[in-house]
C-alpha cells in the first residue's frame, strides 16, 4: 500500500505563484493505515498537517483547500471574489471524492481547520454528514473564521446539514477571545489527553486566542481553558466531542495554526512538540484503534521518521552535486537501497504498533544514512581534488608558458637581431 498525498499543484488565477507540496509517496506494505481528508485552510504554511504526516507511514492524507488566511500575505487581494470562489470550487471538483460511497469508504477521519464550506454543493455536504453518521470521525477548529457570525465561514456551518454533526452549538457569543491560555484536562479516561499530563500538557502555552464552545446535550468535555481573559460566565471549554450516529465528532476552541498546535501563526520556543501525537490520539480513539501505551516511545519513532526524511533529502542533494562533477555514485546508491529496506521494516513494525522494533530499525536506517553521507563527502572531496588538480595544472601551465615567453622575448631577446649596416655607412667607418 502506498501512502499518498493529494493537494493542488497551483492556485490558478487566484493564487498564482503560491507553491504547494504537490505529492509525496512513501512505499509501505502495511495492513493498517489512517485515511485522512483535510478541508479548509490546509496549505503547508497554514496547517501543520503536511509537516506532521509527510513522513508518517501510518497516515494517507488528501488536502482540499477552500480558503486562505491573509495573515501570511497569501490573500489574493488583486483578484475578484468571483475568481477566488471559482478556484476553491475547482479544487473541490478535482480533489473531493465523486460519490458518497467513495467518501465514506475512502476516509477514516475528516479534519476541518478553519473550514469554509461555501464551495461545496448541498449534495457534497450531505455526503459528509452521511459519512460521519456511519463511522467517519471528524474534528472542527473554532479559533478563526468559524468563531463568530460576522466571519465568512460561520454561516456555512450554522446553516448546513453538516453543522448538525457538531458537538457544540453555533451561538452568537462564540467569538474568539485573544490572548495566552493554557489547557486543563477534565476527562482522564480514556487517556486521550491525560497520558500527556506527565509530559507537561497543562503547561503548554496556547496563543492568539480561543472561542467559547457551548456543548450540545450529550456531548463530553475533555479539556477546559485556563486564561485571565476568561470571564466567570464563559463556558471555558477547549475540547468537546460526542458520538453522532456511529462516528465521533470533535470541536476544539482554537485553530491548528495557533500556538498550542503549531508555530505557524505565532512561532515560539514554547511550541507543543507533542501536537501530532495529541491529534493522532483523537483519531485513534475516534476510529476505534488502541491508544499507545508509551506515547514518548511513539513520539520518538515519529520524530525519527521526520529526521530520516530530512537526512535522505540532503543526501540526495549532495549526490546530485557530486554527480555533476562526473563522480561515480553507484556504490552510495546501493547503500541507500539497503538503508531503505531497513526503513521499510521499521514502517511495517510501526504499522503493526510494535514501536520498539520500529525504533530499532529506523535508528539503524539513520545510522546507514549517516554512513552514506560520510561516503558521499569523501566522494565529494575526491571530485574536488581532481577539480583542484585540473585548475592547478591549468594555472601552472599558463604561468610557465607565459614565463617562458617573457624570458625568451625580454631576457634572451631571441627574436631581436642586430641592425644591418649599409655600404655607405661601412665606407664612412673605414675612412
Amino acid at each position: 500500500m502506498a501512502r499518498s498525498v493529494d493537494c493542488p499543484r497551483s492556485f490558478g488565477l487566484a493564487l498564482a505563484g503560491i507553491a504547494l507540496l504537490a505529492s509525496c509517496s512513501l512505499p509501505v506494505d502495511a495492513p493498517k493505515s489512517i485515511r485522512l481528508l483535510a478541508i479548509g485552510q490546509v496549505m503547508p504554511r497554514e496547517s501543520p498537517i503536511d509537516t506532521w504526516f509527510s513522513a508518517d507511514p501510518l497516515v494517507q492524507y488528501t488536502l482540499v483547500p477552500t480558503d486562505i488566511d491573509p495573515w501570511f500575505g497569501l490573500n489574493p487581494a488583486a483578484k475578484t471574489p468571483e475568481e477566488t470562489e471559482e478556484t476553491w470550487r475547482r479544487f473541490v471538483r478535482i480533489y473531493f471524492p465523486k460519490s458518497r460511497e467513495a467518501l465514506r469508504n475512502g476516509f477514516d477521519f475528516f479534519v476541518f481547520p478553519d473550514a469554509y464550506l461555501e464551495p461545496f454543493s448541498l449534495t457534497q455536504l450531505a455526503d459528509m454528514k452521511y459519512a460521519i453518521e456511519n463511522g467517519t470521525g471528524s474534528l472542527v477548529t473554532f479559533g478563526g473564521d468559524v468563531s463568530t457570525p460576522t466571519y465568512k465561514s460561520w454561516p456555512g456551518w450554522a446553516n448546513s446539514v453538516l453543522g448538525e454533526t457538531l458537538p457544540v452549538k453555533m451561538t452568537l457569543d462564540m467569538i474568539a477571545v485573544g490572548g495566552v491560555f493554557y489547557v486543563r484536562v477534565v476527562k482522564t479516561d480514556p487517556p486521550v489527553l491525560s497520558m500527556f499530563l506527565p509530559l507537561g500538557l497543562e503547561k503548554w502555552v496556547g496563543g492568539v486566542g480561543f472561542s467559547h464552545l457551548h456543548p450540545k446535550e450529550g456531548a463530553e468535555v475533555w479539556a477546559k481553558v485556563k486564561s485571565d481573559r476568561l470571564k466567570s460566565v464563559d463556558p471555558g471549554n477547549f475540547l468537546v466531542s460526542w458520538r453522532y450516529g456511529s462516528g465521533v465528532s470533535w470541536a476544539v476552541a482554537d485553530d491548528m495554526d495557533h500556538l498550542w498546535w503549531s508555530g505557524l501563526f505565532y512561532p515560539s520556543e514554547h511550541n507543543n512538540e507533542y501536537a501530532e501525537d495529541v491529534f493522532l490520539n483523537i483519531v485513534f480513539y475516534s476510529i476505534g484503534w488502541d491508544l499507545p501505551k508509551d506515547v514518548v516511545l511513539v513520539h520518538r519513532v515519529r520524530t525519527r521518521y521526520f529526521q530520516y526524511n530530512q537526512r535522505k533529502l540532503l543526501l540526495y542533494v549532495l549526490l546530485d552535486f557530486v554527480d555533476s562533477f562526473g563522480a561515480n555514485t553507484r556504490d552510495i546508491e546501493r547503500q541507500i537501497a539497503e538503508v531503505e529496506s531497513l526503513k521499510a521494516k521499521s514502517f511495517d513494525m510501526y504499522s503493526e504498533m510494535d514501536y520498539e522494533q520500529a525504533l530499532t530499525f529506523i535508528d539503524e536506517a539513520i545510522a546507514g544514512i549517516e554512513s552514506a553521507e560520510t561516503n558521499a563527502m569523501r566522494l565529494r572531496e575526491k571530485a574536488f581534488f581532481w577539480v583542484y588538480l585540473t585548475e592547478w595544472s591549468a594555472v601552472t601551465g599558463a604561468f610557465c608558458s607565459s614565463g617562458l615567453v617573457v624570458y625568451s622575448l625580454l631576457v634572451r631577446r631571441m627574436l631581436y637581431r642586430e641592425v644591418a649596416v649599409t655600404r655607405s655607412r661601412a665606407g664612412e667607418r673605414q675612412s
